[in-house]
């Protein structure tokens, strides 16, 4: 797979990868261990809201002005902001750094095909939280949730629904990493929500990319609410200087592809002024 293969947006979703994570603990390895002491069907409900020892529950109120939280999300505890923490969150010195992935969480999705959000077990759909960019290459850092969980992160998180909200850097904690992939720096204004029946691991030397298999519908989504067709478009066309630059370095069969894919993720746009797309494009 060329460069243009690798190249991700998914940090500026959930991370809210889920939140907004821009990094992980520790250094990802090429190919996880099985996690230890977990079982399969562990994790999920009381499990994946469980606290770290010691931690009380910040708060019980969830933020007003939120969307209605998923039922699959109201046992994870809520932060003194009212926001629910998300199941992939890493706790350091008893608090939640929602910029920060825990690798043992990841390793559970990966292995136990876990919600990355609620942390319970998938069913026959996949929802990826991805920029307009992976909807180009069709790539995410990170693994996908129930499509309810995935838009509720899309309405919900502070970095998504503000689009001159910036990453914070300041402050990270030791011995992380930047998320895999290529990463636009810029937020794009703009989120989607990729729903699949199938996607792959990939194992890179930097850590685990994912490929989404053909979406069955997608949600748009600009400022916490449905994004209309325009709105897409000029987030997209925003984002696309990055990947023509490598593109160009590449050679002219790399930008012939990449005009390939661009054409190709403009069939998922919204029909109209806004709503989601129901189905595969015509």
């Amino acid at each position: 797979m060329n460069t243009i293969g690798y190249l991700t947006t998914a940090s500026l979703m959930l991370g809210c990868a889920a939140y907004a994570a821009i990094a992980s603990a520790k250094r990802f390895e090429r190919h996880f261990p099985a996690p230890a002491n977990d079982v399969p069907g562990t994790f999920g409900g009381a499990a994946a809201a469980r606290l770290p020892h010691g931690v009380s529950m910040l708060s019980t109120a969830l933020r007003q002005g939120l969307p209605e939280l998923p039922q699959r999300m109201q046992s994870l505890p809520i932060d003194s902001r009212g926001f629910p923490l998300p199941y992939f969150v890493q706790w350091i010195d008893g608090k939640p750094d929602f910029r920060v992935i825990d690798n043992l969480k990841l390793a559970a999705c990966i292995y136990y095909k876990r919600c990355w959000i609620c942390g319970d077990e998938l069913g026959q759909y996949k929802a990826f939280v991805i920029g307009p960019l992976a909807a180009v290459n069709r790539t995410s850092s990170e693994p996908p949730s129930h499509t309810d969980c995935a838009k509720f992160a899309a309405q919900a998180c502070p970095f998504l629904t503000r689009p001159n909200a910036a990453r914070r850097s300041a402050g990270m904690p030791a011995n992380t990493q930047e998320a895999p992939g290529i990463m636009s720096k810029h937020n794009p204004g703009v989120t989607l929500v990729w729903v699949t029946r199938s996607f792959q691991t990939m194992h890179t030397k930097s850590g685990v990319l994912f490929s989404m298999g053909d979406a069955e519908q997608t949600f748009w989504y600009a400022g916490g609410r449905l994004a209309s067709r325009d709105q897409v478009r000029t987030s997209l066309e925003s984002s696309l200087p990055d990947l023509y630059d490598l593109a160009h370095a590449e050679g002219e069969a790399a930008v012939l592809e990449l005009d390939t894919m661009v054409a190709r993720a403009t069939r998922y746009f919204p029909a109209h002024a806004a709503s989601a797309m129901m189905g595969p494009p015509a």
